[in-house]
């Protein structure tokens, strides 16, 4: 069985691997849960990264480095329990609160 550590290692070398560059910037981890997908138990793994669509990479690493409040981007990873392999990975939305 794959323990929760090795399960975030695996979300975080597949993101890096499957995404580009710029969207990994100050990739931080956010949310462990146990989860299903189909008949395998699964590690649901959220992962956020700066978002960087507007500032450009060079701008997004700069101000990732010296700590600015850039919006984030969300995945969840499903990493199987019994094979530690990345099974799915999907965009993560937050309900955004209402102002009061």
């Amino acid at each position: 069985m794959v323990d929760i550590e090795a399960a975030v290692r695996a979300a975080k070398a597949f993101a890096i691997r499957s995404l580009e560059e710029h969207r990994t910037v100050d990739l931080r981890l956010e949310e462990i849960e146990t989860g299903r997908v189909g008949d395998e138990d699964v590690w649901l793994v959220t992962l956020s990264s700066a978002e960087t669509s507007r500032l450009g990479a060079p701008l997004a690493n700069l101000t990732a480095v010296v700590g600015g409040d850039l919006n984030r981007e969300y995945k969840q990873f499903a990493v199987g329990k019994a094979s530690g392999e990345v099974l799915s990975m999907k965009v993560r939305l937050f309900p955004v609160p209402l102002a009061s």
